[in-house]
Parts: C-alpha cells; sequence; structure tokens
C-alpha cells in the first residue's frame, strides 16, 4: 500500500499550455472532418467519462476496529472509498495507490472515535479483496498517523459510510481546487476533462484516419511524410534511486543513504513502513523515483550466538540538503539464540 499525494494541476508557461491546447484541437478538427461519426461518438464518450472522472469519491465500506495508541479513545473506524481519479492497478504484485485524509475525531452513537478515510481505484479491491485492502491500510495508519489498530477484532458496517459524506467528498477535492484564471482551463481540459485513456484513444483515430485518407490519394498528390514526432501529451516516468546501506560499527542501525539529485526537503518524499510485509516503500514524486525496501534480503550484523531483527517500525528519516541525500536510520535488534550469556551478544 502506498500513500499517494493529490495535487492541482501543474503549473505550465502560457506557450507549453497553448502547444498543448493546439494539439488537442488539431486531433479534434482532423477528426471531425475525416470521420463525422467517430468524432460525434468521441465527444459523446469524453462527456460521459468526464462525468464519471471529475466525480467525487464513492462511498464503498466501513470498517470498526479497537484502538490501541490511544489514551482516551478506544474506538476506531476506517472509510474506504473508490475513486477514479486514482491509478488502477496493472498487476496484483503492484503497489496499490491509495489516498487517505488525515485522521479525524468523530462523535458516533454518543462515544469518541477515530475516522480515518481512503480512497482507491474501484479496481484495487476486485484484485486484492476486502480483508487485504484493510489490513494494508491499517499498516499505512500505522506508520504515517502512529495510530495501532487491532487486526484481529474488526467488523464490516451495514453503512457504506460513517460520518457527513458530502463533507469528506470536499475534503478529498481540496487539494485539486484552484482559482481559475480566463488563461489556466487549457490545462485543466488536458488534466481532468480528457482523461489520458480519451487522449490515447483520440490520438489512435486520428491516427489512423490521416493513413486512411493519405492511402485514396494518387501518388502524385500525396504529400510527402513529416519527420517530425508529434508532441507527446502525457508521459511519466519512474526511476529507482542510487542508494547505499551500511551497519554502524556498534551493530546498533542499518544506515540507508538514498540519493536524491535535485531535491530541497524531506516534504518532497514519502516514506511507508509494511511492518506485517517486512518493507519499506520510498517515493519522491517530484523526481518521479520510487524504491522498495524488502528488509528480509538485507544484509545483518554477523554475531555468534545471536540473532538481529530490524524494528522497522523504530525507523528514522532526516533530509540532508547540502548532499541531498535521505538518510533512512533503522534499529537493530540483536538477541541471544543459545544459553550463552548474554554478553556473547
Amino acid at each position: 500500500m502506498d500513500m499517494l499525494r493529490l495535487q492541482s494541476s501543474s503549473k505550465s508557461s502560457p506557450n507549453e499550455m497553448m502547444d498543448k491546447a493546439k494539439n488537442v484541437w488539431n486531433m479534434l478538427d482532423e477528426l471531425a472532418s475525416s470521420d463525422p461519426t467517430a468524432y460525434k461518438k468521441f465527444i459523446e464518450k469524453t462527456i460521459q467519462e468526464g462525468k464519471e472522472y471529475m466525480a467525487p469519491p464513492t462511498p464503498c465500506l466501513a470498517v470498526q476496529s479497537v484502538l490501541h495508541s490511544h489514551p482516551n479513545i478506544k474506538i476506531f473506524y476506517l472509510n474506504i472509498f473508490t475513486w477514479l481519479r486514482l491509478p488502477a492497478p496493472t498487476k496484483t504484485d503492484e503497489l496499490t495507490k491509495m489516498y487517505s485524509l488525515s485522521p479525524t475525531e468523530i462523535t458516533h452513537n454518543y462515544e469518541q472515535c477515530i475516522l480515518v478515510n481512503i480512497a482507491v481505484h474501484p479496481d484495487v479491491i476486485k484484485i486484492i479483496g476486502r480483508t487485504q485492502l484493510i489490513r494494508s491500510t491499517f499498516d499505512l495508519v500505522v506508520s504515517q498517523h502512529k495510530l495501532l489498530v487491532d487486526y484481529n477484532n474488526y467488523k464490516y458496517l451495514d453503512e457504506k459510510a460513517l460520518g457527513d459524506i458530502e463533507e469528506i467528498q470536499r475534503n478529498f477535492l481540496k487539494p485539486l481546487t484552484k482559482t481559475k484564471k480566463n488563461d489556466e482551463d487549457i490545462d485543466e481540459l488536458l488534466d481532468s476533462n480528457l482523461s489520458p485513456s480519451l487522449l490515447k484513444e483520440l490520438s489512435s483515430m486520428t491516427s489512423s484516419n490521416q493513413s486512411t485518407s493519405s492511402n485514396k490519394l494518387p501518388s502524385s498528390q500525396q504529400q510527402p511524410k513529416k519527420t517530425k514526432k508529434p508532441a507527446v501529451l502525457i508521459e511519466e516516468l519512474w526511476t529507482t534511486p542510487t542508494y547505499t546501506e551500511e551497519i554502524t560499527n556498534n551493530n546498533s542501525f542499518l544506515i540507508i543513504r538514498i540519493s536524491l539529485p535535485e531535491c530541497e526537503s524531506v516534504a518532497d518524499c514519502d516514506v511507508t513502513v509494511l511492518p506485517t510485509e517486512e518493507t519499506i516503500h520510498f517515493e519522491c514524486t517530484k523526481l518521479h523515483m520510487h524504491l522498495k525496501l524488502d528488509m528480509k534480503k538485507r544484509k545483518k550484523p554477523n554475531i555468534s550466538n545471536c540473532n538481529s531483527l530490524f524494528d522497522i517500525q523504530r525507523l528514522t528519516a532526516k533530509f540532508v540538503r547540502k548532499t541531498q541525500h535521505l538518510i533512512l536510520s533503522i534499529p537493530i535488534i540483536v538477541e541471544q539464540s543459545t544459553h550463552e550469556s548474554k554478553n556473547n551478544c
């Protein structure tokens, strides 16, 4: 499970926005003139998918559990919403993208409770199932919000969501809301009203129609082929950052240094700890970098008659701006494995 940040449309220069808009309008013009029927179907489909894509998250499932970490509140509620704006999973072993609101205190059935609201793509529940999604969400609640939820003592509620649903939906949409000026609407067309799948479909349809109409012309009237490649409207490439790892001389910590050139602060980084899976997930959305650390495969101290464990729940992260490194410090627990004296460890 991976924490996802939602941001409003990226800031582009006026020239960049105009170039993007021209690509869209040119493809629409070509499609309208070459195949009016396909153009009409595309517009109808765009409107329908646009309504679905722009819709707020839909309540899906509510869960009640027991909270162990809070001194006064013992009841925990989880609302799971589905949202088409979030990335769809492409394979079963891919890290699940989710968006979580901050925990809130509410009163339900005359009792004080803590409520967490999350949203995932509708396909997530179909692929990994409700049980795995809930357990993964509890892991994230522990790592992100320091709330210890009982994994073995939860139940499904009859309601699909608790609390003020409209207010929760507005909170999900807040990061996407911005003050618009007339010259900013072009970015909204690309980033919101036309989904990536529709842009790809439009591009393929116009390319196909261009090829067909070109083949119908006599050879003497055919236009010379253009060598210039069409502009890429949407492109996102994720890479794995360079990192090193070492164990301190006293065998107390595993230190992992992740190189993040052009990163400015720890606020650009997300570190998620999944204790049950013994993994640490790192992501820097600004640099499009992602790293998954399987702690079962990490090198441990070689101490005779002793076992070593990584205490990833006590992980600390520090960003060093001078060297542009994110430093993860993971405590090592050394346990005696035989009846030898503890001094051997």
